[in-house]
């Protein structure tokens, strides 16, 4: 595991963060950078893309080719 390897609850960790952030409203992944780059990595060393990345880090349920 290196040190950019993101994982599911550091995916999770990152977006409950933003939403923090955000006065625990609507999270806008350009404006919090380490989301971002984040949700991309996961995307990437998953095989998935980035709106299920997304919508893991919002929900914790994996999706379509996450699940697989």
């Amino acid at each position: 595991m290196g040190l950019f390897d993101i994982t599911d609850e550091k995916l999770c960790a990152f977006y409950h963060r933003a939403w923090l952030e955000a006065d625990r409203g609507k999270v806008d992944t350009r404006k919090y950078p380490y989301l971002d780059k984040a949700l991309l990595i996961y995307a990437k060393e998953h095989h998935c893309s980035y709106d299920e990345a997304l919508i893991f880090a919002k929900t914790g349920k994996k999706l379509g080719r996450l699940s697989e």
